[in-house]
């Protein structure tokens, strides 16, 4: 019997050995099922036409305008240009008129609702000296090396700025029923709590910062505590805060062993992105689980992580440390090395999305920030109801490409709003007029950001690179969809989660993959094509081959023709698993302005039959509908209206009554195709007025062809 069982076993293993093999070849025989990491349908929304304001010291309707920047001599030393320094009230005026040209459905007036708790999320890094002051890396906490050794003003956000925004929402916006100014700083402890040395003179929140008009946050709440509106005006520590598990179960800081498990991260969206980096979740502080409302208040900074830290990066500052262990510091989110952080911090966004942003531009961090960098004066306030882009904006104005921010790709992913220019519209000065280029870490681990999606071939079995696998490969542009020699021609997206911009191409011993994009141009230029795969690559730009065989990366200053530019990429894989990354840089470490990476050629679109598969002209029914008040809430009931274009053109999307009057023109503009366009409408004409409950038409009209629904309006 026992020998009968063992030739069984053995006849069972030789199965299961086959088995592999057969599903190994029919793996090989086939292109890579690479699954996107984008869900269904989502591009930006709802962050569609989103509005962000921008306002400079030199604005000629200023009472007291000022330079935006240091003049020449002071380039080395922007602490010393006296004329570019401003005062609270100068700094009070421009943020109550960036606030004022936001009148958006989105404005900070309309998102702050009556009885509110409102929650103002300042910057806080380091502090000022002074006696047994902690400091999470044995230096000196206020000047952290500085490459010119003087104080680090701009890595904090101006207390001048947060005392602006609080003053307006107390004295314009009026609703709220508490503002709590809360941070939690990573490098000082808080006086009078069982960590702080006794001899500490001062933390963040005493401090009196001198560049600041000497104000400290103490003097900022006491001015405003008793405001004849009768709202509650405090402090929360972070690090200090009560935190919270999965089971609502409430631990306080000094808890380093949390019983609960953490709590999942959420995906407020409905997009199906949920975790980025912890996929067990994290411990969430009480005070940003329980405000009604957070206002995001980040100081201009580059990041030798993540490229650039304004709004987005501020979320480590709600990195409850002390439920890992204790320790200080928020060293827990590079548990999984530095390149994972913006998958942490985007997590941490997850739990308590901004719903307004005020990005203060006073002071900021160029170089190998924000520890090491230098100060950059640059008078400039950034304001936006959508997170997304109004970080775009401000990258643009510090010199980046949005494209190149990996972390807004990710917050796009999730629906947090658009950093797509042609979705937003900018108020107030342009970008050009205020664009002052910092200067770009020199080691940035998460960018910039390559080719993310591609038209995919293969693979082919071969072990020398040479062979013609396409019968044409040179002259090929490919559509999805597409047969060569067999194999299709499909879609396939790089895992932000894990790589970023490196394509998985499969796995197998000798064998050939080709991927394809169409790089579209605005004019003719000059860039740098770095591109790099296992275990060699050809690359072949309109038709004309790039490099020779037998090398696996290429490094090569290109001309890129106006308009469309194909491009091929040839990869051979030796052994394990193979991959390729391309990118395209300017002299500046960006991905240059005007490029776009497309999938389908749209200068090939003609009418009929020949319409691009991919793309529709597409008008979705508006969601809510019908859509009511929200009853006790100020404000205009909302809803969403969503289209999409088969073809870039002029575009109008009205509003109309029953007998045809016209209501509200909601967009009228040129755009693109391609993109799941999200618009919202907040029951107003146009001249700002609430229009009475009823049936509404909803038309669009692009390139002579139009789409009406309807919809309904309660109040």
């Amino acid at each position: 019997m026992s020998k009968i069982k063992k030739r069984l076993r053995s006849v069972i293993v030789v199965l299961g050995l086959l088995s592999l093999v057969v599903i190994d070849l029919w793996h090989t025989d086939r292109t890579p099922a690479v699954r996107s990491f984008f869900p269904e349908g989502v591009v930006a929304s709802p962050g569609a036409m989103s509005v962000v304001s921008i306002v400079a010291s030199d604005d000629a309707d200023l009472s007291n305008p000022a330079p935006i920047t240091v003049s020449p001599e002071y380039v080395d030393d922007p602490h010393s240009d006296m004329n570019a320094r401003l005062n609270k009230e100068q700094i009070e005026e421009m943020v109550y008129k960036a606030l004022n040209l936001d009148q958006s459905p989105r404005s900070i007036r309309e998102v702050v609702q009556p009885g509110d708790w409102v929650v103002l999320k300042p910057n806080i890094v380091t502090c000022p000296d002074g006696e047994g002051i902690h400091t999470a890396y044995g230096q000196q906490s206020w000047s952290r090396g500085t490459n010119r050794g003087q104080d680090h003003w701009g890595q904090n956000t101006d207390l001048r700025v947060v005392r602006a925004v609080l003053k307006y929402l107390i004295e314009v916006d009026g609703d709220a029923s508490r503002i709590t100014i809360a941070e939690g700083g990573a490098e000082w402890h808080k006086l009078g709590e069982s960590n702080t040395d006794p001899n500490q003179e001062h933390d963040g929140w005493t401090a009196h910062w001198e560049p600041f008009d000497s104000l400290s946050y103490v003097d900022i709440v006491n001015e405003f505590q008793g405001n004849k509106k009768g709202i509650i005006v405090d402090i929360v520590d972070l690090n200090y805060d009560d935190y919270v598990d999965k089971d609502g179960a409430v631990y306080p800081w000094t808890e380093h062993s949390p019983s609960g498990d953490p709590i999942p991260v959420p995906d407020p969206n409905g997009t199906g992105v949920t975790w980025f980096q912890r996929p067990e979740g994290f411990y969430v502080s009480r005070t940003l689980l329980e405000c009604d409302k957070l206002i995001n208040i980040p100081a201009m900074k580059t990041h030798d992580i993540p490229g650039e830290t304004t709004i987005f990066k501020q979320y480590v500052g709600t990195y409850m440390q002390n439920a890992y262990g204790g320790g200080w510091g928020k060293g827990g989110l590079h548990v999984f090395g530095n390149d994972k952080v913006p998958n942490g911090f985007m997590d941490l966004y997850s739990y308590r999305p901004t719903d307004y942003a005020v990005v203060e531009g006073i002071w900021g961090v160029e170089g190998n920030g924000p520890q090491t960098g230098d100060d950059v004066k640059l008078n400039v306030i950034v304001a936006g109801g959508d997170p997304v882009a109004t970080e775009a904006v401000t990258a643009q104005i510090m010199g980046f490409n949005p494209y190149d921010i990996y972390h807004l790709h990710l917050a796009a992913a999730k629906g947090f709003g658009t950093w797509d220019m042609n979705q937003i519209e900018v108020v107030g000065r342009s970008i050009q007029e205020v664009r002052r280029p910092f200067r770009k870490p020199s080691s940035w681990a998460t960018g910039p950001m390559g080719i993310v999606r591609w038209l995919v071939n293969g693979p082919y079995e071969g072990t020398s690179i040479d062979p013609d696998y396409l019968n044409g490969e040179a002259g090929i542009t490919p559509e999805e969809g597409d047969v060569s020699n067999g194999h299709v021609w499909e879609v396939a997206e790089c895992n932000l989660r894990d790589d970023r911009s490196t394509l998985s191409l499969g796995g197998g011993s000798g064998v050939i993959n080709y991927a394809f994009t169409w790089i579209k141009s605005d004019s003719q230029r000059s860039v740098y094509l770095f591109a790099k795969g296992d275990d060699e690559l050809k690359v072949w730009l309109n038709g004309e081959i790039l490099n020779e065989s037998g090398k696996s990366s290429l490094i090569k200053l290109i001309t890129l023709n106006e308009g469309w530019n194909a491009l091929l990429v040839k990869v051979l894989n030796t052994v394990g698993e193979s991959s390729v990354e391309v990118k395209l840089q300017d002299n500046d470490r960006n991905t240059p302005m005007g490029i776009q990476y497309l999938l389908v050629n749209t200068s090939r679109v003609v009418e009929g039959d020949k319409l691009l598969k991919p793309l529709s002209f597409k008008l979705s029914q508006n969601y809510p509908n019908p859509f009511p008040r929200t009853p006790g809430r100020k404000g205009n009931p909302t809803t969403w209206i969503y289209f999409e274009l088969a073809q870039p053109g002029h575009v109008t999307l009205t509003v109309y009554n029953v007998i045809g009057q016209k209501v509200r023109t909601l967009v009228d503009k040129n755009l693109p195709a391609g993109v799941n366009y999200s618009v919202w409408w907040n029951g107003k004409d146009d001249l700002g007025r609430n229009v009475g409950s009823g049936i509404y038409l909803y038309r669009l009209t692009s390139n002579g062809r139009t789409l009406t629904r309807k919809m309904m309006l309660l109040r």
